[in-house]
């Protein structure tokens, strides 16, 4: 397997450069040690929806609620059974939802039902090792591993994952340089222009072509039919239990086809291509259009776009963003601005004559946007900038 979705956070500082990558591994529990498992999410997840009542009602700040623990944990048998740097996890997972909500990336955090609490975290190497083909972690035991990849660098973290009735480690390193070899896009500095669409996944500026799998179509029969069975259960009931996990199967399924299809295309064109360039779609406003959303989603634009952005990163290329306004009805020969409806898939120009297709054009036209922003972030400034001048004389 690959690094996960989020791909590598790049540090600098004091004249080195650290790459941060994480690295997903099977777990196999035994019987009782899934159930240890089961339980610390379920104590994390009662812990995490108690402080978020408190902050509500109370206002409690993080580090009140860090006190708080220490005196919690003394009168509960739970808490008592969990490492003490898993539960004060918790209290900063809380944190940081509310960080996110207050500069606008997130919603206000809600309560965690029993199914949407699904991981728990080991900050530091103190409470997990990497022992042969084992995990060995605090309060729950070793655990059996699949290691496919040696891991060299210095183990910084370990997430627990639980994923339907699959469990998996991620454990991330500290990489303090990353060399790879010089690929072919790095020899030839190959800039590429990207249209992301639904009847072609993505158009290259070159013509290529890369058609879109659509993976939902092929599965949502069956998940229909699982969650028609699973709303006639009775809720309790051991039969909703085996159809939930059944349809639970069902999704993932579906998400790591889409996993896979993102890898392998992200793979391609950071290996191909020197310069990225694709359009800054704000997705969640797109798949307000309910004709459109399933297939918006469907297709997995934001994950592509990110899984190519680190991968140019690691491989000494880059991505770059640029308007999307317009660049489907603009002529990339000439620049006339030809107006068509979505049904029309061949662009003709009626003053330079150009016909071709309407994503390769539109491709074309992305690459144009993305070589003068380069070229713009490039030059040094024109004017020079000046001391505001104040009334008061400061």
């Amino acid at each position: 397997m690959s690094p996960t979705r989020s791909g590598p956070l790049i540090l600098q500082g004091c004249g080195r450069t650290e790459m941060l990558i994480t690295y997903r591994f099977r777990l196999y529990p035994n019987e009782t040690q899934s159930g240890v498992m089961e339980e610390t999410l379920e104590t994390c997840r009662r812990l995490y929806n108690a402080m978020l009542a408190d902050r509500i009602e109370n206002r409690t700040g993080f580090y009140e609620q860090k006190r708080m623990l220490v005196e919690l944990k003394r009168d509960n048998k739970f808490l008592e059974a969990i490492h003490s740097q898993v539960l004060q996890d918790v209290m900063l997972r809380l944190d940081k939802a509310y960080q996110a909500f207050f500069v606008g990336l997130a919603k206000r955090p809600r309560f965690r039902r029993k199914d949407r609490y699904n991981s728990f975290r080991y900050p530091q190497l103190g409470g997990f090792k990497i022992i042969g083909n084992r995990l060995r972690l605090s309060k729950i035991g070793s655990v059996k591993m699949k290691v496919h990849r040696s891991i060299e660098e210095a183990s910084k973290t370990c997430t627990v994952v639980r994923d339907v009735d699959q469990w998996y480690a991620c454990i991330s390193v500290e990489a303090e340089k990353y060399n790879p070899r010089p690929t072919e896009a790095q020899v030839l500095d190959r800039p590429i222009g990207v249209d992301l669409g639904i009847t072609n996944l993505v158009a290259l500026s070159d013509g290529t072509k890369f058609p879109n799998p659509r993976y939902l179509p092929g599965s949502i029969k069956q998940i229909k039919r699982l969650q028609r069975n699973l709303s006639g259960k009775k809720r309790g009931s051991n039969n909703r239990m085996k159809t939930k996990v059944a349809l639970g199967k069902a999704w993932r399924k579906v998400r790591r086809q889409r996993d896979d299809y993102a890898h392998r295309l992200s793979h391609h064109l950071a290996n191909h291509y020197s310069t990225i360039v694709f359009e800054d779609l704000h997705i969640p406003s797109m798949v307000k259009n309910h004709s459109l959303a399933s297939a918006i989603t469907d297709a997995s634009w934001g994950q592509l776009r990110q899984l190519t952005a680190y991968k140019a990163e690691r491989h000494g290329g880059r991505v770059i963003l640029v308007e999307p306004r317009g660049t489907s009805q603009k002529c990339s020969g000439c620049g006339e601005v030809v107006p068509k409806e979505l049904s029309e898939r061949v662009h003709h120009c009626p003053r330079c004559g150009l016909v071709v297709d309407r994503d390769v054009n539109a491709a074309r036209n992305i690459l144009k946007a993305g070589q003068e922003l380069a070229h713009v972030e490039a030059e040094p400034l024109l004017v020079q900038r000046r001391k505001r001048i104040s009334k008061f004389g400061q």
